[in-house]
């Protein structure tokens, strides 16, 4: 009945014929795919390497070209520097006897009447002989026999003019040039102490001019070339300068070449602005190297965030001035839009891609058409497998395939025929089975009556789904108990032990809800919370003390769970089987008395080990008083019996909990490296004539909150155990260190050490390894006792004949909040 439930809820899945179809789609798709992708691939590395040689020749040639203009240019201006007339006029100049001061002085004063446009300072400068003679260079003679022959660049050259040797102008052909310029660098680089060198200067824009421009700077020099006697300076408009080198050439609709400089400034490009930063530093950073070369970028320099292939090449003749000059160089710059560049691949992969959707198609057909001819009789068989099912198949399955699936129709129709003679006898047999069943159904009923422990049967509503006879009499339910009552209903149990059982049968019913649930969530199990043979009155093999006992009546009941299977029924069921354990209980009280005074025995022994050492100082110290004559050594032993007996008035109060009320007020910082030292002194044997070694290893400690005397009785015990153990040789080593939040004492000695299988047992009460007489094994017993009671922690670690070491930690106290208030 619960088949047709079960199909229905089943996941919907794929058909034969679907992965059929799939499985020839996938056949054909990888190697198409790779083919694509192997195509693609192939191109793009061809394309990219002929494209990049191709544009890392043509900046290295474009390099070449610039670097021929420039030096050209060059040529030309110191032409002019070497004019006799302007050298002439320069050395005049420099040789002239005015006065450092006057000359400063003339020059502040020229250089306010030329800021302010003075007609006679700009007719000196601008028509002087020397401007004249610039001039003619710059537009040529109006006679053709006239020299010199013009040299200048007229459409690129924004501003040209002459500088004496204290970098004040002397000619120029306009107005808007600074007067005085010995603090600017070209004219520093340019004159270079005297020296002379060329200088040119990087893109900027000038104010005065408002365009972008470079300079060239070349030092004049005296008639025997020894010393530079002025500076020759020109402004170039840099777009201009450059565009007839750069600006045609170009390919293809985007590729074009730009000059850049080593900062990613534009010197001359046909679309971006000279003087434009380049944004993508790392860009920069792979087209300024010092080689030619092509590189694959990120982006493309113009504001594209595409990955490109670019060409540079330094300018090398250039390079070598402008580095001198101001430690950049320029660099060619050779790209072409992505988009272009990879065109011919993209235009393939698009046709691949077509014909791919093509042959996929072609596939899917031929698929769907081979998948028929298999699906349609597989399907005729399985229509005949329902029909068998439900015992409805009246003919054979005749299909006639002349393969595999034709032998299978031809074995469902002889299964089908044995099913059937099968069938015939199973209704026989069933009924024969259904009687055997009733019966092992009474046979169990009639164990379980005969079991002398009560014995229910819950669902997990802790609803009561059976009871034996035991359970029946106990509890007085009578024969006839009607079934489905509550469990709770049936026993007089209180609120707790209710909610104990509710609780524990959820968690035995449902044990996976507990791994579903969240970890911060989620419950921990009830105590010893687990189904166990209900037979089995053993001890509980966890080891756990606490007793499963519920109170019902007068009588006191253990109670197991235990599982419940093999029963016709839908719901999950447990068992709960009840043993009537009062009399058990009773005595396990009694025991449990016993050893609370065997206890007491202990605290007695334990109360007459710790008096014993302060009451035989008494009664040493009381006989020193009377042979004692000196008054000062009496009153030094009358102060060390009263020490003994606050001691023992201490150790009293501590052993018989009178001491709990106002110990608290007896707490006080303590500094366990004193503890250790007075400890020391006190140690039988291990003074200054003893043959023992002591080795002390002590770090700053913070202070312990404790009861000075307890600390210092407990190192005490150790350092005496440990003498003894050593005997009268052997080092003794004490050492303290704090980390991590917690305070060490290590105690180690070189005696014959504990052997293995008594160290569990060192800290019991009585438990001695030492002779008949000469300990009463309580010593460890009271230690470990003084260090728990102060949050601290004892550890024994030994290996015979090699030593002892004893580990005593305490937790470092937190600061109260008086102390963080103040």
């Amino acid at each position: 009945m619960h088949a047709p439930a079960r199909q229905a809820k089943r996941a919907p899945r794929w058909g034969l014929q679907a992965k059929l179809i799939a499985s020839m789609l996938l056949v054909g798709l990888v190697p198409l795919l790779i083919g694509l992708f192997m195509a693609f691939y192939q191109g793009t590395e061809e394309i990219r390497q002929v494209s990049g040689t191709s544009f890392e020749g043509l900046a290295t040639e474009t390099a070449r070209k610039l670097d021929l203009v420039l030096s050209e240019e060059v040529s030309k201006t110191a032409r002019i520097a070497r004019n006799r007339l302007i050298v002439a006029e320069l050395e005049r100049r420099r040789d002239s006897d005015i006065s450092e001061e006057d000359r400063a002085t003339t020059t502040s004063k020229l250089n306010d009447a030329w800021d302010a446009k003075d007609p006679l300072i700009v007719e000196a400068v601008t028509q002087g002989q020397l401007a004249e003679l610039l001039r003619r260079y710059y537009i040529g003679p109006t006679d053709e026999l006239a020299q010199p022959t013009p040299v200048v660049t007229r459409s690129a050259t924004a501003a040209l003019f002459i500088t004496d040797i204290t970098g004040v102008v002397v000619a120029s052909l306009n107005t808007e040039v600074p007067y005085t310029n010995a603090q600017e660098p070209w004219w520093q680089g340019a004159f270079h102490k005297g020296v002379g060198r060329p200088y040119i200067g990087n893109v900027a824009l000038d104010n005065r001019l408002g365009i972008y421009t470079f300079t060239l700077s070349l030092p004049i020099m005296d008639s025997i070339g020894y010393q530079a006697v002025g500076v020759l300076h020109r402004i170039y408009d840099a777009k201009e300068f450059f565009a007839p080198s750069i600006f045609p050439i170009r390919f293809g609709k985007t590729g074009q070449v730009m000059l850049i400089d080593s900062l990613g400034t534009v010197v001359t490009c046909p679309v971006l602005p000279t003087g434009t930063r380049l944004a993508d530093a790392e860009v920069i950073s792979l087209v300024t190297q010092p080689q030619a070369g092509w590189v694959n970028v990120p982006s493309d320099g113009h504001g594209g965030q595409r990955a490109s292939i670019i060409g540079a090449a330094p300018l090398s003749a250039t390079g070598r001035v402008t580095r001198d000059s101001t430690g950049l160089s320029w660099h060619t710059f050779v790209w072409q839009s992505s988009a272009e560049l990879f065109a011919p691949v993209d235009h393939l992969l698009t046709w691949i891609s077509v014909f791919g959707l093509v042959a996929v198609g072609l596939l899917a057909t031929l698929g769907y058409l081979a998948a028929g001819r298999i699906i349609t009789p597989i399907r005729r068989l399985q229509e005949a497998a329902l029909l068998i099912g439900r015992g409805e198949l009246k003919e054979p399955i005749t299909i006639k395939t002349g393969d595999e699936i034709e032998d299978l129709a031809d074995e469902i129709n002889r299964m089908h025929a044995q099913l059937e003679v099968a069938f015939a006898g199973l209704t026989d047999q069933v009924r024969q089975k259904t009687q055997e069943v009733e019966s092992l159904q009474k046979s169990t009923d009639q164990i379980l009556d005969s079991v002398p422990t009560p014995i229910l049967i819950l669902d997990e509503a802790a609803r009561v789904h059976y009871t034996n006879q035991a359970a029946r009499e106990a509890f007085a339910l009578g024969d006839r108990q009607e079934q489905a009552t509550s469990l709770f209903d049936l026993l007089p149990l209180d609120e707790r032990t209710q909610k104990l059982i509710r609780s524990e049968l959820e968690y035995l019913t449902h044990p996976e809800a507990g791994s579903a649930t969240p970890s911060s969530e989620r419950r921990s199990p009830p105590r010893d919370a687990e189904l166990r043979d209900p037979l089995d009155q053993r001890r509980d093999p966890t080891g756990s003390s606490e007793r499963k006992e519920v109170q019902i009546g007068q009588h006191m009941y253990r109670y197991e769970w235990f599982p419940i299977s093999g029963r016709a029924t839908d719901e999950q069921q447990i068992g709960l089987a009840l043993r009537n354990a009062t009399e058990e209980s009773q005595k396990q009280d009694q025991l449990i008395q016993a050893e609370k005074r065997g206890s007491i025995s202990v605290l007695v022994a334990g109360i007459g080990h710790e008096l014993n050492n302060p009451l035989f100082g008494i009664m040493g110290l009381g006989e020193a008083i009377q042979e004692e004559k000196d008054l000062n050594t009496v009153k030094s032993y009358a102060h060390d019996i009263v020490q003994h007996g606050k001691r023992m008035a201490s150790i009293i109060r501590d052993f018989t909990g009178l001491a709990r009320a106002d110990v608290k007020d007896r707490l006080r910082p303590v500094d366990l490296n004193k503890e250790i030292e007075r400890a020391l002194t006190q140690v039988p044997h291990l003074d200054e004539h003893s043959s023992l070694e002591v080795r002390r290893d002590f770090q700053p400690l913070p202070p312990v909150t404790a009861l000075p005397e307890d600390l210092c009785h407990l190192f005490v015990i150790v350092m005496t155990n440990s003498v003894q153990a050593m005997g009268d040789n052997g080092t003794l080593t004490v050492s303290s260190q704090a980390s991590n939040g917690t305070i060490r004492i290590q105690i180690h000695d070189t005696g014959a050490g504990i052997p293995k299988a008594y160290l569990p047992k060192v800290f019991d009460p009585f438990f001695t390894t030492k002779k008949q007489g000469q300990g009463a094994g309580l010593g460890l017993t009271v230690a470990s006792r003084i260090a728990t009671k102060h949050g601290g922690r004892i550890q024994i670690e030994s290996e015979e004949r090699k030593g002892t070491t004893c580990l005593i930690t305490f937790p470092v106290p937190e600061p109260s909040h008086e102390e963080g208030r103040r």
